[in-house]
């Protein structure tokens, strides 16, 4: 917590605030089960945290499968992944994974990706053992509870004038960063300019 004059910028009140996530889980291209093209049914699954949200199966048979599968699920502000995973179903019903992607929320939440934006992202699928198993493609607009920003932003307005006044604030120029996508924590990468993709 930040005292500036009597204004009180309290941190836990903004990464913790609960927002609304409407993903649509659009289509999957080249998904690979040990490295050959997939010809099974399957289905995608968006997790944050506990919570999940479950696709249409698509019955295709494809490697490019289409689901179109649009829902909202909650998130707090101090989550930094979600995780998308694609799953194939078996002949005796069962399902089994074939690849999943860790997305930063960074990437569709912040100054640089305003609420009510709509977001569309591609991300690089990888197995069990790290290996490229196809792309999900995939739109995520924020939503947030307009009393909880209008309360959010007429405390930050009143703490950022103080503190313009007493020379404490200045506006940041850094430039978003498009980099930490690799190691080991994130699973997928964007395929941002790979090719030119057409939703």
């Amino acid at each position: 917590m930040i005292y500036l004059g009597r204004s009180i910028i309290d941190h836990h009140h903004y990464t913790t605030m609960t927002k609304t996530l409407e993903i649509d889980l659009r289509s999957a291209e080249g998904l690979k089960l040990n490295r050959r093209p997939i010809k099974k049914k399957t289905l995608c699954v968006v997790s944050i945290d506990e919570k999940s949200r479950t696709s249409n199966l698509d019955e295709s048979r494809r490697s490019n499968p289409t689901w179109n599968y649009k829902s909202e699920i909650p998130i707090n502000g101090n989550v930094q992944f979600i995780t998308i995973e694609v799953f194939y179903r078996t002949g005796s019903g069962h399902q089994k994974k074939i690849g999943d992607a860790k997305i930063p929320t960074k990437d569709f939440m912040g100054r640089y990706s305003p609420e009510g934006h709509l977001n569309f992202l591609s991300y690089r699928l990888r197995d069990e053992f790290g290996d490229k198993c196809g792309i999900v493609n995939l739109s995520i607009l924020v939503k947030s509870d307009p009393t909880t920003a209008t309360t959010a932003i007429r405390d930050y307005g009143a703490c950022s004038s103080q503190a313009a006044d007493t020379g404490l604030w200045r506006p940041r120029s850094e430039t978003p960063s498009i980099d930490g996508y690799g190691g080991r924590t994130v699973t997928g990468v964007p395929v941002w300019g790979v090719y030119q993709r057409q939703f």
